[in-house]
């Protein structure tokens, strides 16, 4: 075969996933770190507290069962980086704050499945995500669970979008929210650019990422303006969906014997 053009690329000898972050814990390294840990947990507060006023969950559904599943795996079932795995832990119970809020209103984003029977598929699928989790992290030796919570936060930033379409208003999100999680995800993206400059696949992931949420942002901005209320506002009024989007869940038949 030696008529054939040489390969355009060589594969590096050592994966990159498995190559050693660089040496930089000084004072800018957890100040990066500190960062976008405030804005993430603003972004999950400000979902929280928008889903209590408009009794519309703030985190899309599938992402919910996704990303607790993460906290979960990557603070208990698996070993974690020493720094990184309180923070996990102490996710996991922002995390369940969310899940009783798709436990409560969660089916509203599906209004042809019964609502018990939504919440089982709910729980389902957080056990289905915990497993392909766990073992994603066993295969690729992901100790710090980058490849799957990138990959993921790519699924977030591109739900966002998906769930504004489908709901077609502003219900139980916020500009604030969008942008604290683009701020959160533009500092992990600088912190894995220094730390692991030869993951590109990753850094794509990022770059993708700042492109959903300015996507969003601008989506959710004109989305507001167009409900008569100013998107800058922290504590507009209770929204909801138009009503066709609103229809009830079928209650589930009662068997008669």
């Amino acid at each position: 075969m030696d008529w054939l053009p040489p390969a355009l690329f060589d594969l590096p000898g050592v994966a990159p996933a498995v190559s050693e972050p660089r040496d930089f814990r000084n004072f800018w390294f957890w100040t990066i770190v500190v960062g976008l840990g405030t804005f993430w947990a603003l972004a999950y507060g400000l979902a929280i507290h928008r889903g209590f006023v408009d009794k519309f969950v703030g985190i899309p559904v599938v992402v919910v069962a996704i990303n607790f599943a993460w906290e979960f795996v990557h603070s208990i079932v698996i070993d974690q980086e020493p720094a990184q795995r309180p923070a996990n832990f102490a996710w996991v119970f922002i995390d369940i704050v969310i899940v009783i809020q798709v436990m409560k209103w969660g089916h509203k984003d599906f209004p042809k499945l019964p609502r018990k029977l939504f919440q089982r598929l709910f729980m389902v699928l957080v056990v289905i995500a915990g497993i392909e989790l766990f073992l994603a992290a066993r295969e690729f030796r992901d100790i710090l669970g980058m490849y799957s919570g990138c990959a993921l936060n790519v699924g977030i930033s591109a739900a966002f979008i998906v769930t504004l379409i489908k709901r077609r208003s502003s219900a139980g999100q916020s500009l604030y929210v969008g942008i604290c999680k683009m701020m959160g995800s533009l500092l992990a993206g600088l912190n894995t650019l220094i730390l692991f400059p030869d993951r590109h696949l990753v850094l794509s992931w990022f770059v993708m990422i700042l492109v959903l949420d300015l996507i969003y942002i601008r989506m959710i901005y004109r989305q507001i303006r167009s409900e008569g209320q100013s998107p800058w506002k922290l504590n507009r009024p209770p929204v909801s969906p138009p009503a066709e989007v609103r229809a009830p869940a079928r209650e589930e038949p009662v068997m008669v014997s």
